[in-house]
């Protein structure tokens, strides 16, 4: 008996070591992912502030653009932002690029720099790929104010009948993404091989069908709609030289005076037409002596036979600095004719190819690119009526930019990323949209 006491107890014992082994190995396990975890979680937190420093010194570089503006270089914004594209935070860097048809650059990138679909008249619509009348129709439908559809176009009653039926916005589109509400528009139209809209070719979009989405795997994005269009662009805002626009039907003679470099004649005179005139463009297409009746008494008391008119500068200066009507209503924004790619400019009905193929070859002859809207005047194709015409199309200066922001951990090799959309029409800076990554 005392034998087979002695066996039981030795196989209790092995058998008590064995669990206390399996527990305390389950316990170790537990200890390690937990602490596997945990190191995760400060790996992802340290790479997120260092993304979100990124994005801080995107706006840094902005605002300090904004106050400090270069009157000799339109492009002194962008080599701004490519230098604050790259930093580090404590153990963790950051780096600040977006994909551009000739590579990859430093930077955020000028939403300005594409055609905001929210303000794209229909016959530019219909030369964008895949793009026929149906969808344009609704695409316009979806954007103004009313619920009356267009010949091919939808609106709420078609909508509303749908499986899952939603309302159209009837206002301009808040994002790119949110085409993809409108009948007849794919995913694959607005996003291409970008699938993710971070303004990046990552490395699921570059390895052809072997992961979603399909790519041509040519080592380039090809973000289709969103390559060529934005939603988020916007007008008005501040004045070139960074302060608020002076309101010409508000502003006195003496402010117009020393703003735009005028006499006081001129000063009056500009006062006086901004009361008629409908926009700014009035004063490229007219000389100011046209613009106030010939041989009328100015509000001064002076007559016109002596006004001078305008010089280039001095239409400068009008433009980059004055509004009609204050406060200015932000509007969906103008195209970069500095920043942006001259395939853009092919998707723009109302500018002919030869006057277009003229604007991008004197622009590409500038190192500091068009200073001002009226720079354009020295192009040959280009007359004080064919700028009045480009007016509400074209700009030199944008105001949002988009920052995709990667942060990584150093130690680790985690990676997060964050996309913000930030606005400069006021100051501070404003950041209108984020997603994190």
């Amino acid at each position: 008996m005392s034998t087979r006491r002695r066996a039981v107890t030795t196989f209790i014992v092995l058998w008590t070591i064995a669990v206390a082994a399996v527990v305390l190995a389950a316990l170790q396990g537990a200890a390690w992912r937990g602490s596997a975890e945990g190191r995760e979680i400060v790996a992802r937190t340290r790479a997120k502030w260092a993304a979100r420093a990124g994005v801080e010194a995107q706006i840094a570089a902005l605002t300090f653009s904004t106050l400090n503006p270069d009157p000799s270089s339109a492009l002194s914004v962008r080599n701004d932002l490519a230098r604050a594209a790259t930093g580090s935070l404590g153990n963790a860097t950051f780096a600040v690029a977006h994909e551009t048809r000739t590579g990859r650059a430093d930077g955020a990138a000028d939403a300005h720099a594409k055609l905001n679909i929210n303000t794209l008249s229909r016959e530019s619509m219909l030369l964008l790929p895949y793009m026929d009348e149906t969808i344009a129709d609704s695409i316009l439908d979806w954007v103004d104010a009313d619920d009356d559809p267009r010949d091919l176009g939808a609106e709420l009653g078609q909508y509303l009948s749908l499986k899952n039926g939603y309302m159209p916005r009837n206002a301009p589109l808040r994002s790119l993404e949110e085409l993809e509400l409108v009948l007849g528009v794919r995913p694959e139209f607005v996003r291409g091989e970008d699938w993710n809209q971070n303004n990046l070719l990552d490395p699921n979009e570059d390895d052809g069908n072997f992961t979603w989405p399909p790519d041509n795997a040519d080592g380039k994005l090809d973000g289709e709609w969103s390559r060529l269009l934005t939603a988020v662009s916007e007008g008005g805002g501040l004045a070139a030289s960074g302060q608020a626009r002076l309101d010409l039907t508000l502003a006195e003679v003496e402010e117009i005076q020393k703003r735009l470099q005028v006499d006081a004649q001129q000063a009056q005179a500009i006062a006086d037409a901004a009361l008629t005139v409908t926009s700014l463009a009035d004063f490229i297409r007219t000389p100011l002596r046209d613009l106030v009746p010939q041989g009328a008494t100015l509000l001064s008391g002076r007559r016109t036979s002596t006004l001078q008119n305008l010089t280039n500068d001095q239409i400068a200066l009008l433009l980059d600095e004055t509004t009609l009507g204050d406060p200015i209503p932000l509007r969906s924004g103008k195209l970069n004719i500095n920043t942006c790619d001259d395939e853009v400019l092919e998707y723009l009905a109302e500018v002919s190819p030869g006057v277009a193929d003229a604007i991008i070859l004197e622009r590409n002859a500038r190192s500091g690119g068009f200073s001002n809207l009226v720079d354009l005047l020295s192009v040959p194709a280009v007359t004080n009526e064919v700028l009045a015409s480009l007016y509400d199309l074209f700009d030199v200066r944008s105001n949002v930019y988009i920052v995709t922001s990667r942060g990584r951990d150093e130690a680790t090799g985690v990676e997060v990323e964050i996309v913000a959309t930030i606005d400069r029409s006021t100051l501070p800076i404003v950041v209108r949209g984020i997603v994190i990554r």
